[in-house]
């Protein structure tokens, strides 16, 4: 499906369990919002546990250096979660912290997880998962190298980009007001054979202050523009082991190479 700008920036976490497939379809289809224009990063020293990036070709995400975005309090089958963007370097380097809790069949869950992107490489850990008052955080990160996703998308997206456009009835829809300033409102199409069936959502330099997908909303409750995000919120804390993980490996699946 065509997906316009920004679409993925969402407050939804990336699962932490999710299917290595899904993963791959998902940075794809971010990747592909990323292609319009390009600009260099020079390369500095990191902290030991930061996030490893080759970045002199990675483009610009977003229209603004830095920020901080707090998106509204969701519940959905019970399960509340709260999620926060950081990012940096025009969206180059960026942390999605989500914090969910439950309680479910007599099992009390508090949990923190965060996604970081930087440049080439993506990288996911737990901060916190308490159950039932028990300290049961997983000190392991995965690590996985996104360049062959990026190279599909960068493939991709120069031959069908207007056509899926056209296909899946992208629209812009007027704008909206939402955590004190004006984006830009969108809809499109989850089905080309059925259009009428849509996602809406609200884009402000390129940052998705709002998404609308059937019943369920994600909303930004506060955007802080151009402000100093710590270096360490990009960084893996001390203790964690950082395990890499190989895209085509996993695609191939069980015993194969």
């Amino acid at each position: 499906m065509f997906v316009p700008k920004g679409f993925l920036n969402l407050a939804l976490p990336i699962p932490m369990k999710s299917s290595t497939k899904g993963t791959v379809a998902a940075l794809l289809l971010s990747t592909l919002i990323l292609l319009p224009g390009c600009s260099k990063q020079s390369d500095s020293a990191k902290p030991e546990n930061s996030v490893e990036s080759v970045s002199n070709s990675t483009p610009k995400r977003y229209e603004l250096q830095s920020g901080i975005v707090t998106y509204e309090p969701m519940v959905i089958m019970g399960i509340k979660s709260v999620s926060t963007l950081y990012f940096d370097d025009y969206g180059r380097r960026e942390a999605r912290e989500t914090v969910t809790d439950s309680n479910m069949m007599g099992m009390k869950v508090h949990e923190k997880k965060v996604v970081i992107t930087d440049g080439d490489f993506m990288i996911s850990y737990e901060a916190e998962k308490i159950v039932n008052g028990k300290d049961e955080t997983s000190k392991v990160a995965t690590k996985t190298d996104i360049r062959k996703i990026k190279e599909m998308a960068m493939q991709m997206g120069g031959s069908i980009g207007e056509e899926m456009k056209k296909d899946f009835d992208y629209r812009e829809e007027g704008s909206e007001v939402i955590a004190g300033v004006t984006g830009t409102k969108y809809s499109v199409a989850l089905n080309r054979e059925k259009k009428d069936q849509r996602v809406y959502g609200v884009l402000y330099k390129k940052i998705a202050l709002k998404t609308e997908m059937g019943t369920i909303t994600v909303k930004a409750a506060k955007i802080e523009e151009n402000v100093t995000v710590p270096s360490t919120i990009f960084e893996v804390p001390a203790g964690y082991t950082i395990k890499e993980v190989d895209l085509e490996k996993e695609m191939a699946g069980p015993g194969k190479k």
